[in-house]
Parts: C-alpha cells; sequence; structure tokens
C-alpha cells in the first residue's frame, strides 16, 4: 500500500511491526516481519535513513510517527506531482504550437515509424469511452494480435465494431482470430474489399495510413475534429454494406457454421480448407451434405437459406 512513496513490500511490512511497539530488537523485528535475521539489520537501516525508524542507545529499533515521517513523503511527492504536471502543461502547449500550427496539429497529426504506430494505435484503443469501430484488411503490419488491447476494451464493455476482407480472411489463422473477437463480444462484419486500414474511437479521432490503401501503415496520420467525421462516416458506409458474420445459428454444429461463414466472405474452398486445418474435400463433403440437409441444388441457394435461417 506504500509502494507509491517508494517504499518495498519488505520496508513496509517492518515498519508496520515497529509502529505497534514502543521499541523492538533486530531479532524481534526479524521474526514478527517473517524476514530473515541476516536482512533485518539493512532494512532497518534503510527506514533509518528515510527517518521513519531510529537506533536507540541500547540498540533496540522504534518507529518514527507516521503522521510526521510518512507527512513529509506526502508532502515532497505532492510537490513532484506539481512540478510534473507543470512540465506536461508546458510540453503540450509547446505541442500544439509547433511549426504546423496550433488549429493544424489538433486537427491531424502525423506519426511515423512502426514503434510510434503500434503505440499510438493501443493509445487509441484505451483511451476510448464508448466504441470503437475498424477496418481491418490485408496483412498485419505493425499492429496484430499481441499489439491491441481488445480484450481489455471489450471487458470494459465498449461496443467494438469490425469490418474484415477477403484477404485478412484468408491468411492464416485469421478465422480463428475472428472466432476469438466474437467470442469476446465484438460485432463482425465482412465485405470483399475494404478501402484501407483504419480505427474510430468514439467518432472523435481517427487512424489510418498516410498513403492509403495497400500501403505500409508507417506512417500514419491521426485525425480529430471533422476529419474524424468523415472517417466515422466512410466506416458506417461500409458497415451498412457488409454481410454480418457469425451471428447465432441454430440446426448446424459449430464447424459446419465456420465453413458458411467463410465461404459467405467470399472464400473459395481450399482457402476455407486451410483457416479450418481439414482438406478440400472434406469442406465439400460437408457442404453437400448441407446443401441436401436444406434441401437446395446449389451453393447460390445454400448461400441464401444459410442468411435466412440463422445458418450463419
Amino acid at each position: 500500500m506504500l509502494e507509491d512513496l517508494e517504499l518495498t513490500p519488505v520496508q513496509e511490512n517492518v515498519y508496520r511491526v515497529l509502529i505497534t511497539r514502543l521499541a523492538a530488537t533486530p531479532d524481534e523485528v526479524a521474526e514478527a516481519a517473517a524476514v530473515p535475521g541476516t536482512q533485518i539489520v539493512a532494512v532497518l537501516d534503510s527506514l533509518a535513513a528515510r527517518g521513519l525508524v531510529g537506533r536507540q542507545g541500547d540498540g533496540n529499533y522504534a518507529a518514527a510517527s507516521p503522521a510526521v515521517a510518512l507527512g513529509a513523503e506526502l508532502a515532497a511527492h505532492r510537490e513532484r506531482l506539481q512540478r510534473a504536471e507543470l512540465a506536461v502543461a508546458e510540453l503540450v502547449e509547446t505541442y500544439r504550437t509547433g511549426s504546423m500550427g496550433r488549429a493544424q496539429r489538433d486537427l491531424m497529426e502525423l506519426v511515423e515509424g512502426r514503434v510510434a504506430v503500434r503505440q499510438r494505435y493501443v493509445q487509441l484503443q484505451l483511451a476510448a469511452r464508448r466504441r470503437i469501430d475498424t477496418f481491418v484488411t490485408g496483412d498485419v503490419q505493425v499492429v496484430g494480435p499481441d499489439n491491441t488491447e481488445e480484450p481489455t476494451v471489450l471487458a470494459r464493455g465498449l461496443r467494438v465494431r469490425a469490418v474484415i476482407d477477403q484477404g485478412f480472411l484468408s491468411k492464416p489463422g485469421a478465422a480463428d482470430n475472428v472466432d476469438e473477437s466474437l467470442g469476446r463480444g465484438m460485432r463482425v462484419r465482412t465485405i470483399e474489399e475494404i478501402p484501407l486500414k483504419l480505427i474510430v474511437c468514439d467518432g472523435e479521432v481517427a487512424m489510418l495510413p498516410l498513403h492509403g490503401r495497400g500501403s505500409e501503415v508507417d506512417p500514419s496520420l491521426v485525425l480529430r475534429g471533422g476529419l474524424a467525421n468523415v472517417a466515422q462516416a466512410l466506416f458506417d458506409a461500409v458497415w451498412e454494406r457488409a454481410r454480418p458474420y457469425g451471428e447465432p445459428h441454430h440446426g448446424i454444429d459449430a464447424v459446419d457454421t465456420r465453413i458458411l461463414r467463410l465461404l459467405l466472405a467470399g472464400l473459395t474452398d481450399n482457402a476455407v480448407a486451410g483457416q479450418l486445418d481439414m482438406s478440400a474435400r472434406t469442406v465439400q463433403r460437408r457442404i453437400q451434405s448441407l446443401m441436401a440437409q436444406a434441401g437446395v441444388t446449389t451453393r447460390i441457394q445454400l448461400g441464401w437459406y444459410a442468411r435466412h435461417h440463422g445458418w450463419a
């Protein structure tokens, strides 16, 4: 509990033992605090150096008053925080009034370097208060499954929507990643092609590659104000055109559901087989079984039936 005052757990435990008694020998403190006898003198001396305990003439140690000793520590801590707040405020003002100009800087920020792009992406996720909308397309570059705060965001109850395209779904392991996101509560839709990588948080701030579709995400632009509103409108328009992925299903097993989701997302039999770690012949056999169950003779009819009967 006193870690913010830079006390280690051992130091805090020893101090708590001492404030319950008038004075104690090092051996008594070691036994009560469960600290090895070979370490207790060093711990007591470190507390004494900070004015939290004092050594008496008979070799015993006594605790200083918490109100005095720790009160001084708290005052110094507050002063450091105030100085830090002033320094941050100064940096913010310098940032806003830089060479790009205050108004321009508030609306648009250029982020360069793969590490910086990754950090800013994670920061946007953690700063979101209500919702996150994102386009997922093509190859994973600087922001992959290990670089996202998706589980944390979803656990906080934010609404998260994602539109993914066929290019992403065809990547190894992509279907498993999407299913994990669905399990956490993300809403997912698919479309043949997405305009570009994008994340929009709360409709107020957006991030996208500087050079648009098919480009590296380094460098990226962070947009605010009206520009973020445009990015939100783009996402909403694509979301309305995209197909739901992973809606509740009835009457078929989980494997068949995943096969139908991937087929409806536009993947070939071979691509579906690769995602589900099975042979193309197995995929085709299961599709034939689904067609028989649905009472249809073509895959187009199967897709229509699956959509209208909650299969995928």
